[in-house]
Formats: structure tokens, sequence, C-alpha cells
């Protein structure tokens, strides 16, 4: 509780320190007021009367909503009080001018503009001080204070803006992979749909046409088997002619073994970052259609072998696999910033790593001085 009210205290300060400021600065400037009329006759009871007056204005100005009307009743205050009690109450005439000031927004250099009422001043060294010191306060306030809390606002808002701009777009992203999956999940459907349409169409009406002849052969064998030899012969091509056209639909509906190459290396680098909070990125430059299915098969068994092992030693935050096609080499670069390892021994899994390379006729090498890296070069056929 009582931290909940040291907070709302605090919070009470930052709003209305200037409105205290300029209370507290008035109060001052009455206390001048009286020193200064100080040994004369006067009437002390009217002085004060307005002097709180001017105080008063001056204190409630910074909290009140129309403003113009409450900076008009100050300076009517102030030229009153001059007016009934003297030129003493000249020294509230900068507070007054320099609320004027800011509220029109004139340039912060005219917060020096009081100073041109020296010389109805009495004590013309006091009320110079006190322009000196009235300029200093308000340009600390408005110029430096509000620029700054404007600035605030500003990066808070833009902070807000990035925020709600930032939850859009992973909305946003969140429904196009939704989309995404229901078109992929539409399109399986459909390949599954053709693919079963068109073995009833092709294998079942062989199938059944097969088994109506077989039933028939079975009915005439012994009576006609040169007839029954006939029957076979069809039976034995028709169904020779739909394994081929079972071949030939596979074969066709097989997945490209390329695209599924990329796109596991693709699930590989997502896996690093949601199950383990590392980095990973794959970068691919130049054209990936070079790379045969033989090469995506080698890529992607040793970074599947790279991963693992900076998953197991490495200790890294980052691990970049980079495929880089040229002209007549594939580059293959698969590094991490881990703590690396100055003695390399080739265990089962990098001598597996360079007896896929070297089949395709490729080369490796292995790095570990600084985070752990592995280079492959392949030829490209």
């Amino acid at each position: 509780m009582d931290e909940y009210n040291g907070s709302s205290l605090g919070e009470l300060w930052e709003r209305n320190y200037f409105t205290a400021v300029k209370f507290g600065y008035a109060l001052l400037m009455i206390i001048c007021i009286i020193m200064n009329i100080n040994g004369r006759s006067v009437n002390y009871a009217l002085i004060f009367i307005m002097a709180a007056a001017c105080a008063s204005i001056m204190g409630i100005y910074e909290t009140v909503k129309y403003k113009k009307i409450l900076l008009a009743a100050e300076f009517a205050a102030v030229l009153c009080g001059m007016y009934l009690c003297g030129n003493e109450f000249i020294v509230l005439l900068p507070v007054a001018i320099s609320d004027a000031i800011a509220e029109f927004g004139l340039p912060q250099y005219m917060w020096l503009t009081p100073l041109l009422c020296v010389i109805f001043a009495q004590d013309k060294f006091m009320y110079l001080l006190l322009c000196l010191l009235t300029a200093i306060i308000y340009y600390q306030h408005y110029g430096m204070i509000m620029k700054y809390r404007k600035s605030a606002d500003d990066y808070e808002l833009h902070e807000l803006q990035l925020k709600d701009s930032i939850d859009s777009s992973a909305q946003e992203f969140k429904n196009e992979i939704r989309r995404t999956n229901l078109h992929y999940e539409n399109v399986m459907l459909q390949d599954k749909a053709k693919l079963s349409q068109e073995l009833h169409d092709k294998l079942g009406h062989r199938i059944n046409g097969s088994i109506y002849q077989l039933e028939a052969c079975r009915a005439i064998v012994s009576t006609a088997p040169e007839k029954t030899d006939e029957i076979l012969s069809r039976v034995i091509e028709s169904l020779r002619t739909g394994m081929d056209e079972i071949r030939a639909l596979l074969r066709r509906e097989k997945p490209d073994g390329k695209r599924l190459a990329m796109l596991q290396l693709i699930a590989l680098c997502e896996d690093c970052r949601r199950q383990y909070g590392i980095d990973a990125q794959l970068d691919i430059k130049g054209d990936s259609d070079k790379i045969d299915e033989q090469a995506w098969g080698v890529l992607l068994n040793n970074c599947c072998e790279a991963v693992t092992n900076a998953l197991k030693y490495s200790r890294c935050s980052k691990i970049l696999i980079e495929i880089n096609v040229l002209n007549k080499l594939l580059r293959c670069c698969i590094s991490d910033n881990g703590c690396g390892c100055e003695s390399i021994s080739d265990g089962m899994g990098i001598q597996g790593m360079k007896r896929r390379v070297g089949e395709l006729g490729g080369t490796i090498d292995i790095d570990g001085t600084d985070g752990f890296k592995i280079n492959m070069l392949i030829p490209i056929n």
C-alpha cells in the first residue's frame, strides 16, 4: 500500500510540478513586493489580497482547460495590482507575459520580452533578475522538458503502433499459414481422389474382366482346352498391361525428390528454432534446379549429420546452412558459432559425410578453430 501511495504521489508531482513551481515563484515575488513597499503608508490588506489573487491565478493556470480565459484574468489581476497598489506588482508581469507566449506558441526567444518593461520598475536590478529567472524556468519547462516529454510520447506511440503492426502481421501470418494448409490439404485430397479414381477405372476394370474370363475358362477347361489357352493368354496380357499402367501411375505420382529434400532442410532449420531456440537459417543462392536428386540427397544427409553434431556438442546459438550453386560446382557450407574443436577426429558421422561427398566426386573440408564449419564442393553434372 505504501509503495502504491508513493507511486501515486510521484505521478501527481510529475503532472503538476510546474504548477507548484509557479505558485512558489509567485509567493516569492509577493515577498519581494512587500519588502519593496516597506516603510510606505499603504493599504497592506489590499496589497496582500491582490498579490494572493495573482498568485492563485498563476498557480491554477496550468490545471484548467480554458487557459485563454484565465490568461486574461491573470493580466487583469497584475494590471489592477499595478494600478491600485503601485508599480511593485510589475514583478508579476514576466510570469503573465511568459504564460501568453507559451499559450500562443510564440518563439522561445520571446520569453525575454518582459525585459522591455524594465523602465517601469523601481528596482531595475531586481526586476532584471526576476525576468531572467522567469525565462530560465519557462525555457526549462516548455523548451526542454515538454520537448522530451513529447518525444517520449511519440516514441511510446510509435512503439504501440509497431506492436500493433507486429501483432497484425503475426495474425496475418497465422491466417496465411492456415489458408496455405487448407489449400495443400485440399490439393492432397484431390490428388488422393484422382489416384483412387484412376486405380478404380483402370486396374479395377482389368481385374474384373480378368476374373470373368478366368471363371469362363474354368467352366470350359475340360471341354475346350484350345479355347482355354486363348482365354488365359488374354488374361495374362490384360494383367501385364494393368501392371504397366500401375507403374506409370506411381511414377507420375511420386513426389519430386529435389523439392522434398529442400523442404526437409527448411523443416530442419524450423525444428532448431522451435525446439531448441537456435537461430538456424538456410540460404540458397544460384539456380537450385541445377542440383540433381542424388546431390540433394547428399546435402540433406550431411546437413542433418552436421546439425545433429552441433546440437550435441557445440553449445551454439546460431547455425547457418549456405548452398551456393556456381557454374560447374555446388558449394555447401554448414557453420555454427559454438565452442568449436581444435582436434577433429574422423568418427562414423564425419566418415559417412566424406564417403557420400566422395561418391559424387566432391571434396569436404572441416574447420573447428572459430566455431565449427564444414565446407563441401560437389561438381554439377
